[in-house]
């Protein structure tokens, strides 16, 4: 899992449209699902088991001031009613790009207004389908595989 918690350096696009108003002090977290990697011991020798691949979760923050949340929930009903998966990409700070395609937004969470994350709304999206990049280096400098994640 990737958390990030510098907002201000961050960037993320939903369809096309650059998420605006994070929650002061929260987080994003992008983690990779699937591709777990674990160790079998039988009769005939180790072996190692590698789940697949299971694309990418996204959470994010938003105030509940956010001008983005109108776009969100419109893209949700568009969803419910049938509207296909949209790009979402996330570029770090340090240059890391994190691509999800054809990815759905879940529900919006509940309002938080009595704690430290007061007045805020966590959004969570999931895809299928991902990719990692690092935009700072070049391709001699991403090895063999192409990147070095």
């Amino acid at each position: 899992m990737r958390t990030i918690y510098n907002q201000k350096t961050t960037t993320l696009t939903i369809d096309g449209v650059t998420i605006q108003d994070f929650d002061e002090g929260g987080s994003i977290s992008y983690t990779l699902d699937g591709g777990e990697v674990d160790k079998t011991q039988g009769t005939d020798g180790a072996g190692i088991n590698i789940a697949s691949n299971q694309g990418s979760t996204l959470k994010f923050t938003l105030r509940e001031t956010s001008r983005s949340r109108q776009f969100l929930a419109d893209l949700r009903k568009r969803q419910e009613n049938g509207g296909a998966g949209v790009t979402v990409v996330l570029r770090t700070g340090a240059d890391v790009l994190e691509t999800m395609t054809d990815a759905f937004i879940g529900r919006a969470g509940e309002l938080s207004t009595g704690d430290k994350k007061q007045g805020s709304i966590e959004y969570v999206m999931m895809s299928a389908h991902n990719d990692s990049g690092n935009l700072g280096l070049s391709e001699a400098g991403r090895g063999a595989a192409g990147l070095n994640w």
